[in-house]
């Protein structure tokens, strides 16, 4: 059996962060029922580019595993649809403002009245309290907000993003952890409860050592060219002969094998032997190892560097990462047969306990019969919440 198999996961959620967290729990085995009010769909389906039946491919890359129910949230009949679909679930997960789900009586309060053991979990923007927590936030808010953009980017250059939505889905997988955590709460105690998780809560957790250096020792870092480490020398990227190469010397028995492999007598210098001394002669050291290795490729020095045990590794294009021998070599990229035709998207995150066979990602609507059928409803009550949409 699946990790999460028997588990029911009733989602109410949107664009990235909330549907991911439900993508994670569907891919470890758990049954996520993702609800829709035909009214007002999941705004990624809209989002371009669309495959040949017109569906988002930025949807599916979230929403694979997944079941579909549609529902019309403010319709009293749909709305007893989705408590009578609670009372059969563990969890109840959604992403929107805080607020809002009270207002359609979805909150836990009443949820908790029709199962007291249901575990809910709200991932909001900015949490349920403070200040912003009823403004809205999205990944690019938080990263900027959160002091991450800021740390990014050229010395001179403007605040740049990460190239990835990472507090979506850094949010996402947290969700995910909580939701998990709080089940086995469930199990010892047999009382459900309501998890409030900010985006901001876990992009401020992620700031580990750069928070410690500025609560506790005033530190306030500063951007470094090249994408480089504000204190380790050398880590950052560098130019090749056909692309860029990033390395990472992370302690002094790495550089003495990274200066036997490029050979230069000017790497040689017994100031560069400890980190102390690389960092105070980064400038010309910098220099010195930007000239050894324009000399070859990024492949060429990777492979030579790695042999010994330096960290390193091609600057990839995104098309080059997805193709690389090591992603085809762990099944990073999978992909399944949709209507005919084949979606290719990225697995989840723990490989372990991936679902072998997971379930198409769902157009609107298209188990709402079959989840209504599991609750006991019959065809002419199912007719009835179907035609009114």
């Amino acid at each position: 059996m699946a990790a999460l198999s028997g588990v029911r996961v009733v989602e109410l959620t949107h664009f990235l962060a909330g549907p991911y967290a439900g993508m994670v729990l569907a891919d470890m085995g758990a049954d996520v029922v993702k609800v829709e009010d035909p009214r007002y769909v999941d705004e990624a389906r809209g989002m371009t580019p669309f495959d040949g039946r017109g569906q988002s491919y930025y949807f599916m890359a979230l929403n694979w595993g997944k079941r579909s129910i549609a529902l019309d949230l403010g319709d009293p009949a749909g709305r007893e649809a989705v408590y009578d679909l609670v009372r059969s679930a563990d969890v109840v997960l959604d992403n929107y403002r805080p607020g809002v789900l009270a207002k359609l009586g979805l909150d836990h309060a009443h949820l908790a009245a029709v199962n007291p053991r249901v575990l809910t979990c709200s991932l909001t923007g900015f949490g349920e309290t403070g200040p912003y927590a009823r403004r809205p936030g999205y990944d690019y808010t938080i990263q900027a907000m959160a002091g991450v953009m800021d740390l990014a980017g050229e010395p001179s250059g403007p605040p740049t993003k990460a190239g990835i939505s990472y507090v979506d889905h850094g949010g996402g997988l947290a969700a995910a952890l909580g939701i998990c955590a709080g089940l086995l709460e469930v199990s010892r105690t047999g009382e459900g409860r309501h998890l409030d998780l900010g985006l901001v809560d876990v992009q401020y957790s992620m700031l580990t050592y750069l928070a410690a250096w500025n609560l506790n020792a005033g530190v306030q870092p500063v951007r470094v060219a090249n994408s480089g480490h504000p204190s380790l020398v050398p880590a950052q990227n560098f130019r090749t002969k056909d692309g860029w190469l990033n390395v990472f010397v992370g302690n002094d028995h790495m550089w003495s094998r990274m200066v036997e492999v490029l050979g230069a007598e000017s790497l040689r210098s017994p100031v560069y032997v400890t980190r102390a001394g690389r960092t105070a002669h980064a400038a010309v050291l910098l220099e010195q190892l930007q000239a050894v290795l324009l000399t070859d490729t990024s492949a060429s020095w990777a492979d030579r560097l790695s042999a010994a045990g330096v960290a390193c590794g091609a600057v990839n294009t995104l098309d080059a990462a997805l193709t690389d021998a090591h992603a085809c070599a762990r099944d990073l990229v999978t992909e399944q047969p949709v209507d005919g035709s084949t979606f290719r998207h990225t697995r989840g995150p723990v490989l372990a306990l991936s679902e072998p066979d997971p379930r198409d990602p769902p157009v609107v609507g298209q188990h709402t019969a079959d989840v209504l059928r599991e609750l006991g409803y019959d065809d002419e009550r199912i007719g009835r919440l179907t035609t009114r949409q």
